[in-house]
């Protein structure tokens, strides 16, 4: 167990910077970006924290009275406490380290259905000299499980503002932007007594959280469990209809896929092969037009092709996490992956290898465990890319022409044969060089929602220019590579190779 956090919290030093640094933090599954596309939308950017390969998304939005903040969106944890790459770059940060500098504000997100499991990292951060500020997120579902919260009873327990939000429909954004400018100018109010110091023990914080929603609910303390929420989740993470639902929805998901990628990626093909032909025709032969055709346009093409799968993946994963379908999956196929060496966290990034292995590799990233995270990456370039589907097709066309259902069925085996091979190359791996079992999952099941159309936009426009940036350059370099090997070096065929062409154009 690390040191408590207020081993590594200091006060936040008040020099009223032209730039409020704010820190947006919370529980898995709490809104946080949603919150955080409300506040920045499309002015924010997506980076590794230096040292890791954990991402966090920086943006900008304007607080009231015209002042500028700078807003950090950190990875979700539940504990500051937790020896997790999360939990370490959320201390990180709000020690100061690395290139964020000291926040001015921290907002903690809390889900108003489930205030007091939330408030266990809230009053990990209002025991310490830092402000706060309670973003009591969902309150329009906390309502109608019949669950009220007085925010001014817990502004008081808190000893920090709290805003009511419903973030999907951009309720209260702007009180939110207020309460930031707010505890950002005044130095920390003083925090209530009865407030558990931050080295106290879970049971001690979670019986302060039970008064505190006690007092603030009427002496409730959660809402009224949804009937329909566990009508749906009985199927969802049954051992059968569960597997049967999960291949229903991948289904849908590979059809919608393919079928409205196909008419941007025929584009974008038609347009380079367009380019190519004017280059082709308007330059003369030499080295600098091969360069630009065979090289550079081919290298660009290649990789700006499949940019409409991976956008329109990542849009379709985001609308399904956003559901809180995607959990459930998430659960069932920890059952089967597990058996295997990998864990339920493999899924995603296995699915998102279908559109291609590299941004599955990267979503690989946030993988607890750095032997489960490993093998995912290891076996990722097994399951079957789009890139490989003209293969299969033309594999196919020539072994069953006349016999579409066996086509079919090949096709459909070249994709288990791919599954299988990654499945298989696990076991071995838990056997040989990453010896040992995947970690348990441990995984919170959200409640449904109705998805964001933004937060999904936002999601593929980020995943498709970190594809580009990551891997568009290194496509297009090895092109121009692979380029240069089969052009040079030029070496004049031999003079009995020239005679017998030359007499195969003679006519007759």
């Amino acid at each position: 167990m690390p040191a408590p956090v207020t081993a590594v919290l200091t006060p936040a030093v008040r020099s009223h910077p032209s730039t409020v640094k704010v820190v947006l933090l919370g529980n898995p599954n709490t809104g946080k970006t949603t919150i955080f596309n409300r506040l920045c939308g499309a002015r924010a950017r997506t980076s590794n924290f230096p040292g890791t390969t954990t991402s966090t998304r920086v943006g900008r939005t304007e607080l009231s009275g015209g002042r500028i903040a700078e807003v950090i969106d950190l990875p979700g944890v539940y504990d500051l406490n937790l020896e997790s790459p999360e939990a370490r770059i959320v201390r990180a940060v709000l020690s100061g380290q690395g290139p964020f500098g000291q926040p001015d504000a921290v907002v903690v997100l809390v889900d108003a259905c489930n205030v007091a499991r939330n408030l266990v990292l809230a009053a990990e951060l209002l025991a310490c000299d830092t402000p706060v500020v309670v973003a009591l997120n969902m309150v329009d579902l906390a309502q109608r499980r019949g669950l009220t919260l007085d925010t001014q009873a817990l502004t008081r327990r808190l000893g920090a503002p709290v805003v009511p939000m419903v973030a999907r429909k951009g309720e209260g954004i702007a009180a939110l932007q207020a309460a930031i400018a707010e505890v950002a100018e005044r130095p920390p109010a003083r925090r209530p007594s009865d407030l558990p110091r931050a080295d106290a023990s879970i049971e001690t914080i979670s019986a302060w959280a039970d008064d505190v929603i006690g007092e603030a609910a009427g002496g409730r303390s959660t809402a009224d469990v949804d009937t329909f929420t566990e009508r749906l989740d009985l199927a969802f993470t049954h051992p059968i209809l569960g597997i049967a639902a999960f291949v229903a929805t991948m289904g849908g998901l590979f059809w919608t896929l393919f079928a409205l990628a196909a008419v941007p990626m025929d584009l974008i093909e038609a347009i380079f092969a367009r380019l190519g032909h004017l280059t082709t025709t308007h330059l003369p032969a030499g080295p600098l037009r091969d360069l630009l055709t065979d090289g550079i346009i081919g290298g660009i093409a290649g990789t700006v092709v499949f940019l409409p799968q991976i956008c329109l993946l990542f849009f379709l994963i985001s609308l399904l996490e956003d559901t809180g379908y995607l959990a459930r999956a998430a659960f069932v196929m920890d059952r089967v992956l597990h058996r295997f060496g990998l864990p339920g966290h493999s899924f995603v990034p296995l699915l998102t290898s279908h559109a291609c292995a590299i941004p599955g590799i990267m979503s690989a990233r946030l993988i607890p465990d750095r032997r489960d995270r490993l093998a995912t990456i290891m076996v990722a370039p097994f399951m079957s890319c789009s890139a490989r589907l003209p293969v299969y097709v033309l594999l196919t066309s020539l072994l069953f022409a006349d016999r579409p259902a066996l086509a079919g069925l090949a096709f459909a085996g070249c994709y288990l044969l791919g599954a299988g091979a990654a499945l298989m190359s696990a076991m071995l791996f838990g056997r040989t060089f990453l010896k040992g079992r995947a970690r348990p999952m441990i995984l919170e099941l959200p409640s449904y929602k109705v998805p964001s159309l933004t937060n999904a936009l936002l999601t593929a426009r980020d995943q498709g220019l970190s594809f580009l940036r990551t891997v568009g350059t290194i496509i297009m370099a090895i092109c121009v590579v692979m380029w240069w090997l089969s052009a040079y070096p030029r070496v004049e065929p031999p003079a009995e190779a020239q005679a017998l062409r030359a007499q195969a154009a003679e006519p007759g």
